[in-house]
C-alpha cells in the first residue's frame, strides 16, 4: 500500500470532489496466478475498534447461545414492512434469570425498544407474526420454553395489537411437561403450528392449535437426533405449512447428531392435516455425506418447497469439514450451494476446521446453520449461513470469530453463485470484549422492498457460553437491513472500468459501498479521514472482474468527511463519504 499516493488521491478528491487515476503496468503480472482457477485471499484486518458487526443495536444479551438444533426465526416482517425481533435475553453479569426479550422496528426505521416479553425462566425463544388481510392484526407470536414450577413447558404468547408490545398477554401451552425448544409459525388461514422436542427420548412433537391456542391438537412425535434439529415454515401463497427435522440414519443414539437423514411433511390445511413423512437425503453406509442438526425451509414464489441444511464429511472426526446444500421439491435434486475450492486447497471445496485454526466449538461446523431468502417480484433464492473462511480469525481463547457469508441463484437452486462473505468483520486475537462474533443469526424468509432483513448476536467473546467456550461477556443484539442485491458478487458482464459508489450518501449508520472491477487481481479498499490518517481497512483481496458490494458501519465514525479509495489492478478510483449522526 503507498500511503504517499493515497494521500495525492485524497488532495485530488478535496479540490474535484472525485478521482480515477489508471495504473502502470503491473512488473510481475503473474504473480497471483497458480494456474486456472479464481484464488480469494482474505486477510485478517486487526481490531482497532471499530470493528462491530453491521446493523443497528436493538438489545444486549449476556446469553450468547440462543438455539439448540436449528436456528429457528427470530425475526419476521409484517405486511407494513415492520420487522417483529425476538432473543433469550440475560443480564449482564449474569444474573440467574433469562427471559424471552422483544422488540421491533417501523416502517421509518425506529424502534419500540427492549422489552420483556415473558416471565423468568424462559429461554430458546422464536418468533411469528400472525396472518390477517388488515397489517393491523398481524401480531407478534413468541414462542418459548418456560419452568412454571413442575417441569419445562412450549409456550407461545401473542401481543394484543400490532407492535403493542403487551406482555406478557395471555401465554398458552399445550401443557407437555418436558417439551423443550418450541419452534413456531403462523400459517395464512391463521392457525398456528408448533413442534416442541424432548431431550431425553430424543424425539419430535408436533402440535397446532385453530384458536390462538385456547386448544391444541397433537399430531405426531417423530424420531430425532441427540440435537433436536427441527424447522417450521408456513407460506405465504396459500395454506401449506412445512415441518422439516433431521433423524438418525441407524435409529440409534451412536452416532450422536452427526449421521442423519432429513425429513419434510407437508401440510395444506395450515397444520390440521399432514402428508406422510418424505427422505430427500437417503444416505447409505457407504456415502461420505451426513446431514447435519440444522435445516431450514421457504415456500417460493410459485409456492415450491426448498430446504437446506449443512452436512459433514464423514471421514474427518466429528465437526471438520462441512457444505451447504440444497433440495428443491419440483425437481427432487440436491445442490451444493457454495464451496470454498478455490479458497482452500482441498479439491472438495469442503469448509474446513484446521488444526492451526481456532475451533468452531461444540454442536458447530465450519459452515453451517443455513438460512432461505426469497425475493417473489422475480423467484430469486438468497441462502446464507454462518462460518469462518479466514483460519486465522479466531479468539484469544482460540474460538473462531463467525461471520456471515451468502450465495445466490436464479434457477431455482439448480446453481448457485460463488459465496460473498457479507459481515468481513475480523478480530483475531481478540480478548474478551474485542471479538466480534457474529452468530446465531436468523432472516426473515421474504426479501422486503429490495432488502433482506437478519437480526443476530454480535458475541464478544467467540464460543458458546453453555459449552464453557469463552467468557461472559455484555453481547450486542443487532437488526440488519440490506440491498439484496448487496449478495450477488458477479455481474453477467464483464465491467470496463473500476468504479465504486456509496449508499445512502450522506449516511446516518449504514451506507453500501458497491464497486465494480475491470481487470482480475488484488484490490485493497481504504477508508481514510479528511486528514489522510487510515481509519479502516475495507475489503482486501483477489477479485475477478465482476460486481461487488460490501456495507460500511458508520455508527463508531465521528461527524465528518471521509474518503474511500480503491487500488485495483487496472485504475484506482475514489469517492467521498459524508457521515451525519
Amino acid at each position: 500500500m503507498n500511503i504517499a499516493r493515497y494521500m495525492v488521491i485524497i488532495a485530488v478528491i478535496a479540490s474535484f470532489g472525485f478521482a480515477t487515476q489508471a495504473k502502470v503496468a503491473d512488473p510481475n503480472p503473474c504473480v497471483n496466478l497458480r494456474g486456472d482457477e479464481q484464488i480469494i485471499t482474505l486477510r485478517p484486518i486487526p481490531y482497532n475498534g471499530l470493528y462491530v458487526g453491521p446493523g443497528d443495536q436493538i438489545g444486549t444479551t449476556a446469553y450468547d447461545y440462543q438455539a439448540n438444533g436449528s436456528m429457528g426465526q427470530r425475526i419476521m416482517v409484517d405486511d407494513y414492512g415492520q420487522a417483529h425481533i425476538n432473543w433469550m435475553w440475560q443480564d449482564y453479569p449474569g444474573q440467574a434469570s433469562r427471559y424471552c426479550a422483544w422488540n421491533a422496528r417501523f416502517s421509518d426505521g425506529s424502534y419500540y425498544g427492549e422489552t420483556q416479553a415473558s416471565n423468568s425462566w424462559s429461554g430458546y425463544v422464536q418468533i411469528g407474526v400472525t396472518r390477517d388481510a388488515d397489517p393491523d392484526d398481524q401480531r407478534s407470536v413468541v414462542c418459548y420454553h418456560y419452568d412454571a414450577g413442575a417441569g419445562y413447558y412450549g409456550w407461545i404468547d401473542i401481543d394484543q395489537g400490532n407492535l403493542w408490545g403487551v406482555w406478557p398477554s395471555n401465554p398458552v401451552s399445550p401443557e407437555v411437561a418436558d417439551y423443550i425448544w418450541p419452534y413456531v409459525c403462523c400459517a395464512e388461514n391463521g392457525n398456528i403450528v408448533m413442534a416442541t422436542g424432548d431431550y431425553n427420548a430424543n424425539a419430535h412433537h408436533l402440535f397446532v392449535t385453530t384458536d390462538e391456542g385456547a386448544n391444541w391438537t397433537s399430531v405426531g412425535d417423530f424420531d430425532s437426533t441427540a440435537c433436536l434439529s427441527q424447522f417450521l415454515r408456513a407460506s405465504h401463497n396459500s395454506n401449506k405449512v412445512v415441518f422439516v427435522h433431521t433423524q438418525f440414519i441407524t435409529d440409534t443414539t451412536a452416532s450422536g447428531q452427526l449421521d442423519n437423514d432429513v425429513y419434510y411433511m407437508l401440510s395444506t390445511d395450515g397444520g390440521v392435516t399432514w402428508g406422510t413423512r418424505t427422505n430427500i437425503t437417503n444416505y447409505a453406509p457407504s456415502d461420505s455425506v451426513r446431514a447435519y442438526c440444522n435445516v431450514n425451509a421457504v415456500f417460493d414464489a410459485n409456492d415450491d418447497l426448498h430446504i437446506v441444511w449443512a452436512g459433514r464429511r464423514v471421514t474427518d472426526n466429528y465437526y471438520e469439514a462441512s457444505k451447504i446444500f440444497h433440495w428443491d421439491e419440483v425437481s427432487g435434486n440436491t445442490h451444493i450451494v457454495s464451496s470454498p475450492s478455490t479458497y482452500y486447497s482441498d479439491p472438495g471445496g469442503w469448509w474446513i476446521e484446521t488444526a492451526t485454526g481456532g475451533d468452531y466449538g461444540g454442536w458447530r461446523l465450519p459452515a453451517d446453520q443455513p438460512q432461505l431468502v426469497v425475493d417473489a417480484s422475480d423467484n430469486t433464492l438468497y441462502c446464507l449461513w454462518g462460518g469462518n473462511a479466514d483460519y486465522t480469525d479466531a479468539s484469544s481463547g482460540g474460538f473462531v470469530n463467525g461471520e456471515f457469508y451468502g450465495s445466490v441463484s436464479a434457477d431455482a437452486g439448480a446453481t448457485w453463485t460463488n459465496w460473498v462473505n457479507l459481515t468481513n468483520t475480523h478480530t483475531p486475537g481478540g480478548g474478551a470484549g474485542a471479538c466480534d462474533d457474529e452468530d446465531y443469526f436468523t432472516a426473515h424468509p421474504w426479501v422486503v422492498g429490495d432488502s433482506i432483513f437478519l437480526s443476530y448476536v454480535e458475541d464478544k467473546d467467540a464460543g458458546g457460553l453453555p459449552q464453557g467456550e469463552g467468557a461472559l461477556t455484555d453481547n450486542p443484539v443487532r437488526c440488519w437491513i440490506f440491498p439484496a442485491f448487496g449478495i450477488a458478487e458477479n455481474g453477467s458482464e464483464t465491467p470496463n472500468a473500476t468504479t465504486l459508489s456509496l449508499a445512502p450518501n450522506p449516511a446516518t449508520r449504514v451506507t453500501t459501498l458497491s464497486y465494480t472491477v475491470a481487470t482480475a487481481g488484488n484490490v485493497d479498499i481504504m477508508l481514510f479521514d479528511a486528514s489522510g490518517r487510515v481509519v479502516e481497512q475495507l475489503d482486501n483481496g483477489y477479485r475477478a472482474a465482476g460486481v461487488y458490494s460490501l456495507t460500511i458501519n458508520t455508527d463508531n465514525l465521528a461527524n465528518g468527511t471521509y474518503f474511500v479509495i480503491i487500488d485495483a489492478p487496472d485504475q484506482d478510483a475514489s469517492s467521498t463519504l459524508v457521515v451525519v449522526h
